[in-house]
């Protein structure tokens, strides 16, 4: 998973969340071809040469767009933290969430990133910045 995101990537993702949904007594359901949209924009990241800007530019585009498109039917935020962790975890680097007010600050901004309209740049600009700020070597 460290630059591209596999199909068995897609499913292990896929299973988490539905062992995440299942677990709390909810239903699961998933639009794949929203998840899978997600992940198909990574590569256009690629040119960027630093790898902590490329790497941080491809987690912000995981965490907003898994929040925002939705494309489970319940648990995208979760998701959305778990998988851009490990994306960092895997390509070097971390997002330390070591307070409550940082898990609160992080979720503020995924559940304010739900509500954006479709094109506003913020839907990622604002994870992205709150991400250069805190991301960290691993």
């Amino acid at each position: 998973m460290s630059e591209e995101f596999s199909s068995e990537d897609i499913e292990e993702i896929i299973q988490e969340n539905k062992d995440l949904v299942e677990g709390r007594g909810e239903p699961f359901g998933v639009n794949k071809e929203r998840l899978l949209e997600v992940f198909s924009r990574l590569n256009s990241f690629n040119h960027i040469a630093d790898k902590r800007d490329q790497t941080i530019k491809k987690t912000a585009h995981i965490l907003a767009m898994l929040a925002w498109q939705q494309p489970f039917s319940d648990g995208n935020k979760e998701i959305a933290l778990s998988v851009a962790k490990l994306f960092l975890r895997r390509n070097g680097f971390d997002l330390p969430i070591t307070t409550l007010e940082d898990e609160k600050e992080l979720f503020d901004l995924l559940v304010k990133t739900v509500f954006k309209f479709g094109g506003d740049p913020t839907i990622i600009g604002e994870i992205e910045k709150y991400l250069f700020k805190n991301v960290a070597n691993y």
